[in-house]
């Protein structure tokens, strides 16, 4: 029995998150159903797979597997850095879950020259496994999947799902190619943090390649390449492929964010090697050491990337303003006088 008083809402988590989760499994089999040539694909992507799982890598000395995905395992496990790549594929999914209505009105067609990226990525693979080189394989393996969905929806598919598929770039573990790919980055942080302890902030230190000594020479700071930063610049790139995509529309504003994550990360470098310096100045080298070890203080490259990409959002936002809303009109009517005495 009601009594006209408003509903007392209850505690809890918010509704609109219970009911994402309840609906999943009755989208996805709703997505599943509105998808054509659900068969053909199946079939196809299952021929894929066998290839890769049968032979898929050729190196045998460190894992013994001749499936891709077994040395992919290996490979993304055995390294901090790398261990981001064994979460993506969850990540593109999600991705691809919160923007099904737009890939669900694509129009889906057969697109025969899908084939030719299908065989580009086979001809990728071949020459992988025949240098025994498995990140080779990987890219290979990821382009033929491309061209496959190319064959069996059509370019419109691709465009759409472009990003996120792109993010399984970040799959292939790169930990082994450190020195190759971070070596400009170190050298760029220590160039610039020597340039803010001698100039600005006043701490004087010797700088040698990718060391920092104090003014005795007694104790060194140095960018190795356990931590030149790699794992930073990974999820900082990640963070600016997502929100690239996310916030902007236009290729060169993509392309602005993109291009940031390298400068980003670097300055990231920057900020924890100076936060080092500065606690052995001030408080004795045991606490540069402490800010080194720390895993709460590890998080400080992050802080430059974040605040740069929120920043370029700022700068860069394309998207339409909303119109303010006209003030509201007077009401011109004169006033009800008041009843009179009678």
């Amino acid at each position: 029995m009601t009594d006209g008083s408003p509903d007392v809402p209850q505690s809890g988590p918010p509704p609109g998150l219970l009911e994402e989760l309840e609906r999943l499994p009755g989208e996805l089999r709703r997505c599943l159903a509105l998808m054509p040539d659900k068969l053909l694909f199946g079939l196809m992507l299952a021929g894929w797979l066998a290839l890769f799982h049968f032979l898929g890598n050729s190196t045998i000395g460190y894992v013994k597997t001749h499936s891709l995905f077994g040395w992919m395992k290996y490979a993304l496990g055995i390294s901090d850095a790398d261990s981001h790549g064994l979460y993506i594929p969850w990540v593109v999914l999600g991705f691809a879950y919160w923007k099904r209505e737009e890939l669900l009105a694509v129009t889906k067609e057969k697109w025969w020259p899908g084939l030719s990226i299908l065989l580009l990525g086979a001809v990728i693979h071949c020459l992988g496994y025949l240098v025994q080189q498995t990140r080779v394989s990987i890219m290979g393996f990821f382009i033929g999947l491309y061209g496959l969905m190319g064959m069996v929806w059509g370019w419109r598919w691709l465009a759409a799902v472009f990003f996120p598929y792109c993010l399984f770039v970040f799959c292939v573990p790169l930990s082994s190619e450190t020195e190759r790919i971070t070596f400009p980055m170190r050298l760029y942080a220590t160039k610039i943090t020597a340039f803010l302890c001698q100039s600005v902030l006043q701490i004087p230190v010797i700088h040698t390649g990718t060391m920092l000594y104090d003014a005795k020479g007694e104790y060194k700071y140095e960018i190795a390449a356990a931590c030149s930063g790699i794992k930073s610049l990974s999820a900082t790139t990640a963070m600016a492929i997502i929100i690239g995509f996310l916030f902007f529309k236009s290729p060169w504003r993509r392309l602005v964010t993109f291009a940031a994550a390298f400068p980003l990360a670097v300055l990231g470098n920057v900020l924890r090697l100076t936060a080092i310096i500065v606690a052995s100045e001030a408080f004795g080298h045991e606490a540069g050491q402490y800010v080194h070890d720390s895993s709460w203080l590890s998080l400080l490259p992050y802080i430059p990337a974040i605040g740069g990409l929120i920043g370029l959002v700022v700068l860069l936002d394309d998207r339409p303003r909303p119109q303010a809303a006209p003030a509201a009109a007077v009401n011109a009517s004169p006033d009800t006088p008041p009843p009179t005495a009678g």
